[in-house]
């Protein structure tokens, strides 16, 4: 969940909520996170957090950085937050089929 995708989507993010699916952490509004200090990576991370919860009464866990786009002093921001880092592990550029005529 972005921050801002919950505040435009409230009724959609307490459906997928309320149908029991886990909701994640993707920061408040989507930046390269890497490019952040770390205050202002916590800061990403739990107004976005504190969006969710106030919505819908569930804490998230799960984070995965915009863009895929990581480093030490994030995946250590994350951590101080309580969140547990998580990747793709398929690229959807590679997913892609290329026609040829």
């Amino acid at each position: 969940m972005c921050g801002y995708w919950v505040d435009d989507y409230p009724e959609e993010v307490k459906k997928i909520a309320e149908a029991g699916h886990d909701l994640g952490n993707h920061s408040s509004t989507h930046p390269h996170m890497s490019q952040l200090t770390k205050e202002q990576i916590k800061e990403e991370l739990m107004t976005a957090h504190e969006k969710v919860k106030n919505l819908t009464g569930k804490e998230m866990i799960l984070f995965r950085p915009p863009f895929g786009e990581y480093d030490n002093k994030v995946i250590e921001g994350a951590t101080e937050c309580g969140y547990y880092t998580v990747q793709w592990d398929v690229d959807k550029l590679e997913t892609k089929i290329k026609i040829f005529l």
